[in-house]
């Protein structure tokens, strides 16, 4: 009706908008028409009780508010007496309605077992529908069959529609005959899809939801690139409820609609002609991904520091702030381990710092404040990862520490320039989660490309992990978090390439780094997860580990300086493996 011209609307529901489909509905007719002011829109969402000429009267006062009133389209819902109300009183306004329209249904016109009083109900309507036309005024009513995505039917089982010769009507298509309907002279009027019997013979389940939904698309799968997902195309939302309620009874897995939304459409060719094991695949990465974003917490400490574990004494273990700012995924590890363990936070006070030569000071003199006199200073061990790695170097040159470990996930053995906001913000997106779906990765990724305006993106990269982790998820300080992210990344990248720069300069890099690290007395060990399998020179590979740490090549290093790899596939932070956990555990003993 909108888009036909309609641009003044009042419905009534004495409960007004509770459900959040209602209130999405009503917010997206709003917002379209503020975006596009050819469709800008009246609404009064009136909850007057139309059972009572009171009532009626009260909302047709609500309706002239408006202007002239040019119609009525009421559902059966509320039966016979508002719809009766609403005639006497109307045929008493000094102009004729334009329309008047009842929904009614197929249950009426060709009944249907058990329902005996609805179809009564209905049917003194459409009598009120003659009647309106007996005296030269509009009434139609329409006959309805079962409408796939609201009513009765929308969370029915609709395999007992398959013993019959009609299929469930999508909304969009009712309002579309509708249109065509309005010209009609005759009261009453039936509309209903019939089942195209051979399809059913010749189709399996999983092909028909998926030739509906290309149907509903209005795409040819053949010509449309495998990549777009169905959030990009732009799904309506009671398809996508449709293939969720699908892909849910398939896999028993809770989705929700923006996950469904980033399904592919390489994945639904896949499944339709049988082959379920990518959309299969995908859906267990949403299962991981969820699980593991769902174990942490977006939210930024107070506190300079946080005792991980109850051991009071011994000599202390330090962990540096996380990437994520969250211990969470080091908590377990925390416990297991035989002495205090102590999480050095990720405060405001320090997301004030400009460069990590302030933040590494910053963790010096708070180690130092901690240890205060004690006589196992200079003692303690430390456990870096990514920039906080840097951070663990300089502790043990200063003597402050007696063992540094380095979690190395590879995140950044190649540089790339500190302004290309594009890049840091796909290598953030990498750090969210080890499991984080590649559709909906690269969704997110493109759609990044399209915005310049960096506050906008991390608005909604944020909007985008609530969403898909759901409501579990601590998010509290998450957009905060995820701007001191990318200033970390920055500001690592900004140090790496100054760090280089300054020893190239000199041209003495190689004697230069030997000759700092020739003095340390403590002990360092690297521990580097990787798929080793897939690097051609695992020798070459280890020594641009050293490089960027600034450590001297494997030839000029002391026993003190340790490389323990792994060969492990970790795409991102995952201290959770076992195989990581353990190893950082047998590090510290």
């Amino acid at each position: 009706m909108q888009y036909s011209g309609a641009r003044k609307f009042v419905v009534t529901s004495r409960s007004g908008l509770k459900t959040d489909y209602q209130k999405f509905i009503y917010n997206r007719f709003n917002g379209f028409g503020e975006r596009q002011k050819f469709f800008k829109s009246q609404w009064i969402v009136s909850t007057a009780n139309g059972f009572t000429i009171e009532g009626t009267k009260q909302l047709l006062n609500e309706a002239k508010e408006l202007g002239p009133i040019g119609g009525f389209c009421s559902s059966i819902d509320t039966k016979y007496k508002i719809f009766a109300n609403l005639d006497q009183l109307t045929r008493q306004l000094d102009y004729k309605l334009d329309y008047f329209v009842v929904f009614s249904s197929l249950a009426c016109g060709k009944g249907s077992a058990g329902q005996s009083n609805y179809a009564f109900g209905n049917s003194m309507c459409e009598r009120i529908c003659e009647e309106r036309r007996r005296d030269g005024l509009h009434g139609l009513a329409i006959q309805y069959g079962p409408i796939g995505d609201v009513g009765a039917f929308v969370d029915s089982d609709q395999q007992m529609l398959s013993f019959t010769s009609i299929q469930s009507q999508r909304i969009n298509s009712c309002c579309d005959v509708l249109d065509k309907l309005l010209a009609i002279k005759q009261p009453i009027v039936t509309s209903y899809v019939r089942t195209n019997q051979t399809q059913i013979v010749t189709l399996s389940h999983d092909s028909r939801v998926i030739k509906e939904l290309w149907r509903a698309l209005g795409i040819d799968p053949e010509t449309t690139p495998n990549h777009l997902t169905l959030g990009e195309i732009g799904i309506e939302s009671m398809f996508a409820v449709k293939l969720q309620q699908e892909l849910e009874r398939e896999w028993n897995i809770k989705l929700s609609l923006n996950q469904v939304k980033s399904i592919t459409i390489g994945m639904l060719k896949g499944y339709e002609a049988g082959n379920k094991v990518s959309i299969e695949m995908h859906l267990d990465s949403i299962r991981r991904c969820k699980a593991n974003l769902l174990k942490l917490d977006f939210i930024i400490p107070d506190l300079q520091y946080t005792k991980l574990n109850a051991i009071q004494s011994g000599i202390p273990v330090y962990f540096m702030p996380t990437l994520l700012v969250s211990f969470a995924q080091l908590t377990d590890v925390a416990r297991r381990i035989n002495r205090p363990v102590i999480g050095l936070n990720w405060t405001r006070e320090v997301s004030k710092l400009t460069t990590l030569n302030e933040i590494n000071k910053y963790y010096q003199g708070l180690i130092k404040l901690l240890e205060g006199d004690s006589a196992q200073r200079g003692k303690c061990d430390v456990v870096g990862y990514f920039d906080t790695a840097i951070a663990c170097g300089q502790l043990l040159l200063k003597g402050q520490v007696g063992r540094a470990v380095i979690i190395d996930f590879n995140t950044m053995n190649s540089d790339f320039p500190a302004d290309e906001t594009e890049n840091l913000l796909e290598f953030l997106l990498n750090m969210l989660s080890n499991e984080l779906p590649e559709s909906l990765k690269e969704r997110m990724i493109r759609a990044l490309k399209q915005e310049p305006n960096i506050q906008v993106n991390i608005k909604y990269i944020a909007n985008e992990m609530i969403e898909f982790a759901g409501k579990g998820l601590v998010a509290t300080h998450m957009e905060e978090i995820l701007h001191s992210m990318l200033d970390r990344i920055r500001m690592l990248c900004e140090y790496r390439l100054s760090k280089k720069k300054k020893l190239s300069t000199s041209g003495l890099m190689g004697a230069v780094v030997r000759n700092k690290w020739s003095k340390m007395r403590g002990k360092l060990l690297i521990i580097k997860p990787f798929a080793f399998a897939s690097v051609p020179n695992v020798d070459e590979f280890v020594e641009k580990t050293r490089h960027s740490y600034f450590l001297p090549s494997a030839q000029d290093c002391s026993e003190n300086i340790t490389i323990d790899m792994i060969d492990a596939d970790v795409k991102a932070m995952d201290f959770s493996q076992p195989i990581i956990a353990d190893k950082i555990i047998d590090a510290l003993k």
